[in-house]
């Protein structure tokens, strides 16, 4: 049986949301209407277990109305009436989570329209009518408020000195002072915003090799701010913005250095979420250097992913993501920083999320034990993974490839490609292009491997022959996966 909409998106809530959602639904300033609160009683009560048994329609109905008959319309329209509710809760939760109940705007937009006029006056008799305006005056006094600057911040200024100018208004005391600061707060929020979506605008028109037509907003904007840095020095979002997306242009990979350095000196007044997206568009634009042969940007790729775990930017709900685990082990491993990463595997296993983190820690630590050429505690380590996770059983199995050719291991090597040839192509998990990329790696690693162990048995120039035919088809393959490591096993050939 299909579930009920609502029932569905009550299974997306955790148990304090349910709560809430249920003491939400017996507030009779929200909710007055008896059916809706005893169904979202019953819901609540058989929390999480959202069976077909316990939800059919006739079982709900005998609940709510054990002494009548069925009649599924009337079940229909108190179902609709909850659906309804639980939007308007999640909506509350949502405003709650941004602070919009605390937000002074909407405060002031009420008593200017219900006659508390004369607060306006009390709060702000000075600035009636007239004085100027001041961003840096303007910003938090305290430095411990800094870290809330955001563009979000910037709109709510921008809202504020709105209000306050509707008030000067009303009163019949227009003045210039609040209109040229609500100005000045939206130019503040609007190039800030431009200058966030533009910088993601370039990294997505390199994912998708893509091109956009010209923006003469954009354009615009940039001579702004190029011309009025001075004016725009206090709103550090706007000016950390603006670097970065100067840095995302082509062919300017030699401001790297310096934009790192402004992008430091404006992080204090950065709040974390800006902080976070930037170091982010750092970390992409370092992937995208070393996807183009630049490798010395490996070491200031590694260099961001330090940062990051400094500031905590990376841990989610208290967790570091496996995949950024396993990108920082790598990178590491890369730069030969092997006791870096061991300490680094060592100091945060225990933040990784439970449920992969037997899978995670081991295959990383195999990994690093392959770097140091520890090939028994490789294959150890390769047995604790649980080959039921797609990814991770692509990983292992790479993994052991490579092992395997280094160990010379002639048997276990060809077992193990015909065994990863059977799996992907009985996956359906897996695109087309991934499958392609897994193949060649099989395949020019087979053709390796032979020109490893039959050097010296093979004629001289036939060997040279095979040599180069590899490079060729090599260089004129679409996809290889671990293309580094055998690029790497054919150079040493």
């Amino acid at each position: 049986m299909q579930k009920n909409q609502l029932i569905q998106c009550l299974g997306h809530l955790d148990r304090k949301a349910m709560t809430r959602f249920s003491e939400f639904a017996r507030s009779p300033y929200f909710n007055k209407h008896q059916d809706v609160q005893n169904l979202v009683a019953y819901l609540s009560q058989i929390y999480p277990d959202f069976t077909d048994k316990k939800c059919d329609r006739a079982v709900v109905f005998q609940h709510l109305y054990p002494t009548l008959p069925h009649n599924q319309a009337r079940l229909a329209i108190v179902f609709t009436y909850a659906t309804r509710l639980l939007e308007k809760f999640l909506i509350a939760e949502q405003a709650i989570s941004e602070g919009l109940l605390h937000d002074g705007t909407l405060l002031s937009r009420y008593q200017r329209q219900h006659g508390f006029l004369f607060l306006f006056e009390k709060t702000w008799p000075e600035n009636v009518g007239g004085g100027t305006f001041s961003a840096a005056k303007n910003m938090p006094a305290n430095p411990g408020e800094i870290p809330t600057l955001t563009s979000a911040y910037y709109e709510k200024k921008y809202k504020e000195a709105a209000e306050r100018d509707a008030a000067t208004i009303s009163l019949a005391r227009p003045g210039i002072q609040f209109l040229w600061e609500k100005q000045a707060w939206l130019n503040a929020f609007y190039l800030t915003e431009k200058l966030r979506d533009a910088c993601e605008m370039a990294h997505r028109k390199k994912l998708l090799n893509t091109s956009l037509p010209d923006d003469p907003m954009m354009e615009a904007a940039l001579q702004v701010i190029s011309g009025h840095l001075h004016e725009f020095a206090p709103y550090p979002p706007l000016m950390a913005y603006f670097h970065l997306f100067q840095l995302l242009q082509p062919e300017e990979t030699a401001q790297y250095p310096s934009t790192l350095k402004k992008i430091k000196e404006y992080e204090p007044g950065l709040a974390r979420e800006e902080v976070q997206n930037i170091y982010n568009s750092l970390q992409n634009y370092c992937i995208g250097q070393i996807n183009q042969g630049n490798q010395p940007f490996l070491r200031e790729l590694f260099g961001i992913y330090r940062s990051q775990l400094d500031k905590g930017l990376l841990l989610v709900d208290g967790h570091l993501p496996e995949w950024h685990f396993k990108n920082i082990t790598t990178t590491g491993l890369r730069l030969d920083e092997h006791r870096w990463v061991k300490k680094f595997l060592e100091s945060y296993k225990s933040l990784l999320p439970e449920s992969v983190a037997v899978n995670a820690y081991s295959y990383n630590l195999a990994a690093y034990h392959y770097h140091l050429k520890n090939y028994d505690e490789v294959l150890r380590l390769l047995l604790k993974i649980e080959y039921t996770d797609l990814r991770y059983n692509l990983d292992a199995k790479s993994l052991l490839l490579r092992t395997y050719f280094d160990l010379e291991e002639e048997d276990a090597l060809k077992a193990l490609t015909e065994s990863f040839k059977q799996y992907l192509k009985r996956s359906r998990q897996l695109s087309d292009f991934q499958k392609k990329g897994y193949f060649n790696l099989l395949k020019f690693s087979q053709k390796a491997f032979n020109l490893k162990v039959g050097k010296g048995y093979t004629a001289a120039t036939k060997w040279s022959n095979d040599l180069q035919k590899l490079k060729k088809e090599m260089a004129a393959a679409t996809a290889i996966f671990n293309q580094s490591w055998l690029e790497s096993k054919v150079a040493e050939l």
